[in-house]
């Protein structure tokens, strides 16, 4: 008959009582991200993206005033749309553009952060990229459940992870 907290023969051992078992990394010398860096990479990130979208916003007064006054209104309203598709280009093209090149945002590069494919640890592609974008506002428009789910998850995934088969990973 076993011990209580000894492993089966030939097994790994128990855990200690009392304290959930840390979730095993993908790879040797690698752990999953903390909730609190992941936390603080994403917060910078909104910040930087924030500021750009800032940025071209505040260009638009500027691009378009010009342009009426010199009797174009028509073509201020049509700098006015570029720019306005620019800023959503620019949140469109940060994320992915990142994680595809790299794995890392300045955010995460911040916490030595790293988007890994779950299945290999592999880089992701510019089509996983995208899709975990599509995904990260899914995750939020559901009253951002899909984000809590990081805490649930063993492997602290969030839905956007999960479909997207990626893991956030940092150095052990």
């Amino acid at each position: 008959m076993d011990q209580p907290n000894q492993p089966p023969q030939g097994g790994p051992p128990a855990p200690p009582c009392g304290a959930p078992p840390e979730p095993l990394g993908p790879a040797p010398g690698v752990r999953l991200a903390s909730h609190g860096a992941r936390l603080v990479a994403s917060i910078v990130d909104g910040i930087l993206v924030g500021v750009m979208v800032t940025v071209v916003a505040v260009a638009l007064p500027f691009l378009t005033a010009g342009l009426v006054v010199s009797g174009a209104p028509v073509l201020a309203a049509v700098v006015g749309l570029l720019v306005i598709v620019a800023a959503f280009l620019v949140t469109l093209g940060y994320f992915p553009w990142f994680w595809a090149h790299g794995g890392a945002t300045p955010g995460m590069r911040m916490f030595s952060l790293r988007l890994v494919r779950d299945r290999d640890g592999g880089p992701l592609g510019r089509g996983e990229a995208i899709l975990r974008l599509v995904e990260l506002w899914i995750s939020g428009a559901v009253l951002y459940l899909g984000f809590v789910w990081i805490l649930v998850d063993r492997r602290r995934r969030g839905w956007h992870d999960l479909i997207a088969g990626t893991v956030m990973v940092q150095p052990a």
